[in-house]
């Protein structure tokens, strides 16, 4: 049996901050928080004094590339949510969790092949994936990736706003039938289902197909009102991944990340190189607006629609830019605390991840450790103490 015990500590439990003081840990699982609780004999001792004890970060939005799993890791990301990918890649992966590097890396679900026509965003790059194009397709397309191990449902509803420019060329675009029927067939099965759009309209038109979530808030315009108050209507969520739209916008103050001392030092040199691009002013840069994107955010967030913190990392910044995203939340009118429980309980609900995203007994010891108080501060989360993935503490590695 292994113990550990947070002692004079901070907490924030994925909603709020409660007065207790104290996490106790026992075989990767929480057993209590209270105040002042008594150590148990034989226990490690943490001592958090200055310090906040907060659930792991789930980011919302990633893509899994490399390293991806241990660079997540080695920042609090105890589990990325992959929205698209190649299924035995996936399932290589999530066997990895139960092996003797599991502890190094962090978990995984994913989306596995997004629901997208040929020629289309994604299949255009790699044409090997598998594709639909009419409603009556989409119970086939639903169970085959039902049956290569999806955990949920991707769909790429996108006008090529963005991912045509990346290639000078215009997508064809999944039909909005199409996109329904996929919809309602993962329904039936019990599927989550996240859409991908870049365009306040393609949000809109997927929501009102029924659509769970939104994978991004990128958007053309700046949507009024009305926009997040069509969004809570039909109970969806969004995922804005401002980080996102910040990094395609080739923002020069992107690069002052790398000025950070709880960063600098931490960063693998492809991550430092793209940071001074972006700094010199010479990162490539997409139709894209972070003003409007930052509008959508604030309508969906005034509406009570549920956000979800995630950055669409693929090649880049994993782990370090969910960090971003929370800033760039709180940026977008979200408080501190509300950007933190984007990253913790909103995701571990809506995907149903029902052992972590809180400090609560029972829970998995999926744990960060930062020094100050990150309610109050969102840069706070970058002062990393520990990490603690089922109880375990991680080393942290770059």
């Amino acid at each position: 049996m292994t113990r550990t015990v947070f002692r004079d500590v901070r907490i924030f439990d994925g909603h709020r901050v409660p007065s207790d003081d104290t996490v106790v840990v026992e075989d990767g699982r929480i057993e209590a928080i209270g105040h002042g609780l008594a150590v148990p004999a034989g226990a490690e001792v943490v001592e958090g004094k200055g310090c906040t004890v907060l659930p792991g970060l789930i980011d919302a939005h990633t893509h899994i590339v490399g390293a991806a799993l241990r660079q997540a890791l080695a920042w609090g990301v105890t589990t990325e949510l992959d929205m698209a990918n190649f299924p035995d890649k996936m399932a290589a992966a999530k066997k990895e969790q139960d092996g003797p590097l599991g502890s190094s890396l962090a978990d995984l679900r994913s989306a596995c092949c997004a629901a997208t026509v040929p020629g289309g965003h994604g299949s255009a790059r790699f044409p090997e994936i598998p594709t639909l194009t009419e409603p009556e397709e989409a119970a086939d397309f639903v169970d085959a990736r039902i049956a290569e191990g999806s955990d949920y449902i991707k769909v790429h509803y996108d006008d090529g706003q963005v991912s045509g420019h990346m290639d000078d060329s215009t997508l064809p675009v999944i039909r909005k039938e199409t996109m329904a029927a996929v919809i309602a067939a993962a329904r039936e099965r019990g599927m989550l289902t996240i859409v991908h759009t870049g365009t306040v309209q393609a949000g809109l038109d997927a929501v009102e197909a029924g659509a769970h979530g939104l994978a991004h808030l990128l958007v053309d315009r700046a949507p009024g009102p009305e926009f997040g108050e069509t969004l809570a209507r039909h109970g969806a969520f969004a995922i804005p991944t401002l980080s996102m739209v910040e990094l395609f916008s080739g923002s020069s103050e992107l690069g002052t990340l790398a000025d950070d001392p709880a960063v600098a030092g931490r960063l693998a040199p492809e991550d430092l190189a793209l940071l001074e691009r972006h700094r010199a002013g010479n990162a490539r840069r997409l139709p894209v607006d972070v003003a409007a994107a930052e509008t959508a955010v604030r309508s969906a967030h005034a509406a009570g629609v549920p956000l979800l913190a995630g950055t669409d990392a693929v090649m880049w910044l994993h782990g370090i830019s969910l960090h971003r995203e929370l800033e760039l939340l709180v940026r977008a009118g979200l408080t501190p605390r509300e950007s933190l429980t984007a990253a913790t309980a909103n995701p571990a609900r809506i995907f149903s991840l029902s052992d972590r995203g809180r400090i609560a007994p029972g829970l998995r010891a999926d744990l960060l450790l930062v020094a100050g108080d990150p309610t109050l501060n969102i840069r706070a989360t970058r002062a990393i103490r520990g990490i603690w993935k089922r109880g375990a503490k991680v080393t942290r590695q770059f």
